[in-house]
This record gives structure tokens, C-alpha cells and sequence, in this order.
């Protein structure tokens, strides 16, 4: 435990309380906290002395201006000259000797001096300050010496003066005896609480330190059991990313084997329904054409599966161009959408400002960015308008897809965009895999964009794709981020 715990070192803020603070400082070189204790409380006495000593011989000096010259007011002064010397050594560290030294001049003081011509002999009761402090610095040992010594010697002198009278002497020892006694059972009290009090403060120190033992133990093992299931769980998700990896290169793979006969039996099968290899009647055609429209909405979930198993492996490719016309491009996608609407009763607006200036990005992947919330929007939208709006917003373009459908309830705003996930809306509005969404928000973000969406239940939808005009993008093909 450190010896600077001292509560007392907390410096007061008043001014008078922070000097005295100040001048009772116990020198640098004490590092223990009973010797600076005790350095402390000598220097306080000291000053004490220092202080007052002087407004006493002002106001004796005052009250009795016959005893300027008297021993006992020369040896006051000298006394306190000595005193300032011994708060000096003090200061430097020389607790032990400065308070020996004291009790030393007050012995002098109070049983010398009064052996002196014109003394005053009422100071030989004030022998009992040097036993009071010498109890406060040093041991019950040296308190009994002191006391012995303030007694015995005025007895011995006064066997060769008739300074002080004998019985005079015997009744200051008397004095001297009890109040040691008192002093000494004061001490060995004060010690033996101070004793027992430092055994509880030791036990429950002991105590302290084999909890912080204990618990230094179960914070290593926490740590190892820790470390290891870190470990483990590390390796888990090493497996588990590669299996993620690897499934999905192998759908990615898969979707492509499966996409490139699917695309020979639609061709084959349109070819026919034309009348290409001979005539074919109305039924023929009708089912033909079902086969067809089956076929295409295969296709497109095929393709849907294979851009968000090449999202997820890394193996989606950018092919960035600087000359996407967004007047243009949104007429041809215009025309598409209005097919897919066929005999649907709802309205398609469109609001495209006309003074963009070329855009740059992967115009294949913005057209199916617009056309799956387009498609979304049809899908869920019976009766009604569906509007298309792009306006150019500082450095930005600002497409937006709103429609008047059933709405989206907030808390299933972000579960839309996860793939493979639709809302119980989606599910009887319409089939599909539930990856439009998640590929067009990956798709806007590759270009340093965003898609969002504002829609309450009841109150139709609106999803927002903030592009930039001048993507941050390397013409060409590319990684997508």
C-alpha cells in the first residue's frame, strides 16, 4: 500500500489554511507515512511556538516592562531562536533529531531556568510539555526516562541550592508522577487500538489479496476459456465462409449451366409458336405461348439467383461507360414497362427532367436497377398509378418508383432488402424469390449510391436510388466493391 494515501495531503482552498498547509510540508526525502505524520505535527508545533512565543513577550513586555531583561526573557527569546532552527532541520528531514532537541530545551527551559537568580519558579510545573511530547515522538521507554529525568534532577540541585524549596520540588513530582501515569495509560490505550485497529485493517488486507489472487486466477482461466472459444469460433467462421464461398460459386456455376439450355428451349419454342418449322394450330400456340411466358419467368429467377450468388462469392463484374443518357435510357424502359402492365387498369407517368448531362456507370445494371422496382411496383399495384421521376439533385441523380399499392409497414423497411425474404404482402401479391431488392440496393451502392425507401401501410411506396452523375468508377470492366 503506498504511504502517500495520507488523506491530509488534500491542499485546502483557503488561503490561510493552504500557507499553513504549505510551511507543515514534511520534507520530499520522508517517504513513510507515520514519519511524515509526524513530521507534520512537529512542524505545526514548532510554528505554534513560533507564533505565539512572540505575542506573549510583546504582552509581558507591555503589561510588565520590568522583566524585559529578566533570565527568563532572555532565555524565551533564545528558546525561540532555537525553535526556528529546529523547524528548518525539520523541514529537511531531521524529524527524529529536531524533536529530540526540543524536548531537550523545553527540559532546560522549565527545569533549569528555574534554578536561575530572579527566576520564576512556577515554570518547573511546566515540565510536563517536554513527557507530553515526548510521548507523541518516541516510546512509553523514553516517556519514563523524561519523566525521571524533569524529577530527579531539580532534587539533586536543590540538595546544593536553596533556589527551590525541597517539598516545593516534591510537590511538582507529585504532579509530574500522575500526570505521566495518565500519559503513559493514555499512550498504552491509544497504542493498543492502534494495534488492533492496524490487525483488522492487515487482515482485511489479507483478505483483499486472496480475493485479487482468486480472482487474477478465474480472470486467467476466463481469458484461456475465452481465447479458445475465440479460436474456435474463429475457425467455425473460416468453415463456414469457405463453405459459404464455395456454395455459392457452385450456384453461380450452376445458374449458368442451367440459364445457357434454358435460353436454347425459349428460342426453340418461340421458333415454333411462330410457325417456323411448319404450321401450328391456335391450341398449339396458346400453350406454346404459356410454355414460353413459364420459361421466361424461370429464366429470370434463374438470373436473379446467379447476380446474388456472384455478389456474395465476389465475382460480380462491373462494365462501366461514360454515355448513359437517363432521358433515353428511361424511354426504351418506358416501352418495357408498359408491356408488362399488358390489360392491368393502372397509369404510368413519367417525370424525367431533360438537361442531364451523361452519366457514368454500368448502363446494363442501372436499366435493372429501374426495372426491378418498376417490376415490384406492377406487381403490387391492381389499380391506379405508377411514377417514374429522375431529377438532378447538385452533383446527384435522384430516381424515384412510387406506386398506389397496400404500402410497406416500417418495421419490415430494411427486411426487405435482405435476399430471400418478403413480406407476407409479397408472398400473396406475387412470386419470386424476394432478390430484386437486395441486388438493386447492392447494385446502387457499387456505384457509390444508395436505395431507400418511404412507405407507410395503405399509402403506396416510394423507393429512391440516389446516383452520381460522375461515378468515383475506373472505365471498363471491374471488380464490384
Amino acid at each position: 500500500m503506498s504511504a502517500n494515501t495520507d488523506s491530509s495531503n488534500t491542499i485546502p482552498t483557503n488561503p490561510f489554511r493552504s500557507l499553513w498547509y504549505a510551511l507543515s510540508q514534511p520534507a520530499p526525502s520522508i517517504i513513510e507515512q507515520e514519519e511524515q505524520r509526524r513530521s507534520r505535527l512537529l512542524a505545526a508545533l514548532l510554528l505554534t511556538i513560533l507564533a505565539v512565543g512572540p505575542l506573549i513577550l510583546v504582552a509581558l513586555g507591555i503589561h510588565r516592562p520590568d522583566t524585559i531583561d529578566d533570565p527568563d526573557t532572555i532565555g524565551f527569546w533564545i528558546g525561540l531562536g532555537n525553535a526556528l532552527v529546529l523547524y528548518l532541520l525539520n523541514r529537511r528531514g531531521h524529524t527524529n533529531f529536531s524533536a529530540a532537541a526540543l524536548i531537550v530545551l523545553m527540559l532546560i527551559s522549565f527545569v533549569g531556568l528555574p534554578f536561575l537568580p530572579e527566576s520564576i519558579h512556577e515554570l518547573f510545573y511546566f515540565a510536563i510539555i517536554p513527557i507530553l511530547l515526548t510521548a507523541l515522538f518516541f516510546s512509553i521507554r523514553h516517556v519514563i526516562g523524561v519523566a525521571m529525568l524533569a524529577l530527579m534532577v531539580p532534587l539533586l540541585i536543590s540538595r546544593v541550592t536553596d533556589r527551590i524549596a525541597t517539598a516545593h520540588i516534591v510537590e511538582a513530582g507529585q504532579f509530574f508522577l500522575l500526570s505521566t501515569a495518565i500519559v503513559i495509560t493514555y499512550i498504552n490505550h491509544t497504542r493498543a487500538v492502534e494495534r488492533i485497529r492496524r490487525a483488522e485493517l492487515q487482515a482485511a488486507y489479507d483478505r483483499v489479496r486472496a480475493s485479487e489472487v482468486i480472482l487474477e486466477q478465474r480472470v486467467r482461466e476466463r481469458t484461456r476459456e475465452l481465447q479458445l472459444a475465440k479460436e474456435t469460433a474463429e475457425a467455425a467462421q473460416k468453415q463456414a465462409e469457405d463453405a459459404n464461398r464455395v456454395k455459392s460459386q457452385f450456384l453461380a456455376s450452376m445458374s449458368h449451366e442451367l440459364r445457357t439450355p434454358l435460353n436454347a428451349i425459349l428460342t426453340f419454342t418461340e421458333l415454333i409458336s411462330m410457325g417456323t418449322f411448319g404450321p401450328v394450330n391456335e391450341e398449339q400456340v396458346d400453350y406454346l405461348q404459356k410454355s414460353l411466358q413459364s420459361g421466361k419467368h424461370l429464366l429470370s429467377l434463374i438470373n436473379d439467383v446467379l447476380d446474388i450468388t456472384k455478389i456474395h462469392a465476389g465475382m460480380m463484374k462491373l462494365f462501366i461507360e461514360d454515355d448513359f443518357n437517363v432521358a433515353a435510357e428511361l424511354d426504351t424502359i418506358r416501352a418495357s414497362v408498359e408491356k408488362m402492365l399488358q390489360d392491368k387498369p393502372v397509369q404510368l407517368v413519367m417525370d424525367v427532367d431533360q438537361d442531364f448531362p451523361l452519366m457514368t456507370c454500368d448502363k446494363r445494371r442501372v436499366r435493372q436497377v429501374l426495372l426491378n422496382l418498376l417490376a415490384n411496383a406492377i406487381k403490387f399495384t391492381e389499380t391506379g398509378t405508377i411514377t417514374i421521376s429522375a431529377k438532378r439533385r447538385a452533383d446527384d441523380v435522384l430516381f424515384a418508383v412510387s406506386d398506389t399499392g397496400p404500402g410497406i409497414p416500417p418495421d419490415q423497411h430494411d427486411i426487405i432488402f435482405e435476399p430471400f425474404i418478403q413480406t407476407e404482402a409479397g408472398i400473396k401479391h406475387a412470386v419470386g424469390t424476394g432478390l430484386g431488392l437486395p441486388i438493386s440496393k447492392r447494385l446502387a451502392e457499387a456505384h457509390g449510391g444508395r436505395l431507400w425507401l418511404d412507405s407507410e401501410p395503405g399509402a403506396g411506396a416510394v423507393f429512391y436510388v440516389a446516383l452520381p452523375l460522375q461515378a468515383n468508377l475506373t472505365l471498363g470492366e471491374q471488380e464490384m466493391d
